[in-house]
């Protein structure tokens, strides 16, 4: 996009300070926590934001969480999974109906990872106690519902980022709270502070650290309990941004994820929006816009790009989303002026904690209604659908090994991975409304497939994987079957075969801009059949870290496929979206009574170029792109023919084709997915 974030709220800090001085401040005597005998304003354990002098220490809590355990010992348990580089608990606070047994999903609120992002903890504690406590929340018959069916996981990772901004110095001063784990000795301004908890966890893909020591025992313990159930479902990962001018931003996660998992992950982005609306204090933000100016609204949401420009590695919630490891299906989310430099204890915000929890409840409460209303989302074809097969795997022991010269520098070990973009049609055709068809380029070629069977045909990436004797003749069958109504789909690299298809086009009109992900950066006309049903912010079409693409700066290495604009309109061309000015990288041509569609950025291959100790993923499109996809596909071939019946010479789909003497499936699961979590596992004992 050509502009990310509109312009910030500048004085939003100074604005939320002095519409708590008209609400009134709390009274001298208000306890932060019913401890000690100690009421709080409002006859809570943790009191509302408004009615409390302080952020909640960890010490309040930790007393403060033990008591609505008393309260209600058959809902609530209050264990630790580990202990902080400073040596304080991690807590893993389990919610659920103790008294419906049997076994249960697993539904995961990670709360602060980043120690000075407050709101989210903050929001935790209050949801654990409303949700327990029939006078407050627990007595709903949607509470009761999600006791009796999950266990709900609240996490506390960085206990250390939290003390520190509780910690006196000799002159009565604070340390600030902060983003990192402990350092050595908080009180000594030279000593550097620890590690970005966010960043420790072993995802498959690439992996940004090459450090021995990098991992943490507070990622050890989230990581351990991760792999310690094996029905992980929702998941969300609350953090705090600086300055925006919506007060909650979602994060929908990248990774190898179906259709199904990609749209139960945007049901519940959208549904934010409506929680927003029912828990945020809707006075507030109406103190807050006539202080600081009207907000664009109270929530906003794409992927990690869409929303904040950049991606990561190594984070919780993309290892609780890891295939074949972990399973799960995690968002995140951000709240406005979540962080702030020079926050500690005592520099407390009433009316900016207030929205905070609220938004929390809203996200929260949310993942929660959803889980006990679970929908199958089916991904509409528009038509027949085949795809051009491609028998080439991507391995840890294939003749290349794992693909570079880096070595094991992090010393992590490697991971066995056996990958291939194609898993996606075979994940995409577990999810349509028609039967999405593998064919081979033999089979076309040689006459034993009619392409006229077929209202679209994808070329994902490479638009001739197997060599054939004639491939004049290849594309020749290609542009005859366009021009008598087939619907040619041409994705990333196979943009190349432009010039044999297209007059006017030549080689020279096609570009591969290497950029931090997969994007359309600008679209032409929402409104156009080929952009309908965008959602959210939408422009990140494929992401780099589940492949293997490293990313920032100078290492950007996505590949984005763009045909110049003039050339392509020239030849009759429609321009759905650019990516570099003056390219087009999402659009279609009309040819004879058929179509050329063109998405130059959505399923490359996985690559092995970078480091990637613990393997790789199959594929890792957007839910961005998987509209641009099913957009593109929405065609009727005027030429179709009928399929053969069933049991017919070319029903069967292609096998896939593992190396000789593999031992391994040729699908990558079974033994390789196997591998992979005892690989894993044996890379953090190493740690260890």
């Amino acid at each position: 996009m050509t502009v990310r974030r509109a312009t910030v709220v500048a004085a939003i800090c100074m604005t939320v300070l002095a519409v708590a001085l008209r609400l009134g401040t709390p009274g001298a005597g208000a306890a932060p926590v019913a401890c000690d005998g100690m009421p709080t304003p409002d006859g809570r354990i943790f009191p509302e934001p408004l009615t409390s002098l302080t952020y909640l220490t960890f010490a309040e809590f930790e007393c403060g969480i033990a008591l609505v355990e008393e309260a209600f010992p058959d809902l609530l348990e209050v264990t630790t999974i580990g202990t902080s580089f400073g040596g304080h608990p991690v807590y893993d606070v389990v919610m659920t109906a103790e008294s419906i047994g049997g076994d249960k999903p697993e539904l995961l609120v990670m709360s602060s990872i980043h120690g000075d992002e407050i709101g989210a903890r903050e929001g935790a504690a209050r949801i654990i106690e409303e949700m327990a406590d029939p006078d407050l929340l627990g007595g709903e018959d949607w509470v009761q519902r999600v006791l009796d069916e999950f266990r709900i996981h609240f996490t506390f990772p960085n206990p250390d980022g939290w003390v520190n901004g509780e910690i006196l110095t000799s002159d009565g001063a604070s340390v600030m709270y902060t983003r990192e784990n402990d350092p050595e000795d908080p009180l000594d301004p030279t000593e550097p502070f620890g590690q970005d908890l966010n960043r420790n966890f072993p995802v498959k893909g690439y992996f940004a650290y090459q450090d021995p020591d990098y991992f943490q025992p507070e990622g050890d313990a989230m990581a351990a309990l991760f792999e310690a159930h094996d029905d992980w479902h929702l998941g969300t990962d609350n953090h705090g941004q600086a300055n925006d001018e919506y007060l909650a931003a979602g994060l929908q996660i990248v990774g190898e994820f179906d259709y199904q998992k990609s749209e139960d992950l945007a049901r519940f982005a959208d549904g934010i929006s409506a929680g927003m609306g029912e828990y945020v204090s809707t006075q507030l933000f109406a103190q807050l816009e006539q202080e600081a100016g009207e907000y664009a609204g109270a929530y906003h949401w794409g992927t990690l790009y869409d929303i904040l420009g950049y991606s990561a590695s190594g984070s919780g919630i993309d290892y609780y989303n890891t295939p074949g490891v972990i399973n799960g299906s995690g968002f995140a989310t951000e709240l406005t002026v979540g962080k702030q430099a020079g926050t500690n204890q005592f520099t407390h915000n009433p009316v900016l904690n207030q929205i905070w929890v609220d938004s929390i409840r809203a996200i929260n409460y949310t993942m929660f209604q959803q889980a006990i209303d679970p929908q199958e989302h089916v991904f509409e074809t528009g038509g027949d659908v085949a795809y051009l097969f491609d028998p080439e795997r991507i391995r840890h022991d294939d003749a290349n090994g794992v693909g570079n010269d880096i070595g094991d520098p992090g010393q992590f070990g490697q991971a066995p991975y056996d990958v291939s973009r194609m898993t996606f049609f075979e994940d995409l055709d577990d999810h349509a409304d028609r039967p999405v068809t593998a064919v081979r380029i033999g089979e076309v070629v040689g006459g034993a497939v009619d392409l006229d069977r077929f209202d679209t045909l994808v070329l994902a990436n490479d638009a001739m994987p197997e060599a054939v004797d004639d491939e004049a003749a290849w594309w020749g069958l290609l542009a005859d079957w366009v021009a008598g109504g087939g619907n040619l789909l041409l994705t990333d690299a196979a943009l190349q075969v432009l010039p044999n298809l297209v007059d006017g086009i030549v080689a020279d009109d096609i570009q591969v801009t290497e950029a931090y992900v997969g994007s359309v950066e600008a679209f032409t006309d929402r409104e156009h059949p080929l952009n309908t049903g965008l959602r959210g912010v939408a422009s990140q079409t494929f992401d780099t870290v589940p492949i293997g693409y490293a990313f920032g700066g100078s290492n950007n290495s996505a590949p984005n496929w763009e045909v110049d604009q003039a050339a392509w309109e020239a030849a009759g061309g429609y321009t759905a979206g650019t990516h570099s000015g003056g390219f087009t990288i999402h659009g279609e041509l009309t040819v004879g009574d058929g179509r050329i569609g063109i998405l130059g950025a959505l399923l490359p291959d996985p690559t092995e170029e970078f480091y990637h100790p613990f393997g790789l993923q199959n594929y890792a499109v957007t839910y961005t792109g998987y509209t641009l996809l099913q957009n593109h596909l929405q065609w009727d071939n005027p030429s179709q023919i009928a399929a053969p019946a069933p049991g017919g010479e070319d029903d069967e789909q292609p096998a896939p084709v593992a190396d000789e003497g593999s031992g391994l499936p040729a699908t990558g699961g079974g033994l390789a997915a196997v591998g992979s979590v005892v690989a894993l596992a044996a890379a953090r004992r190493r740690r260890r």
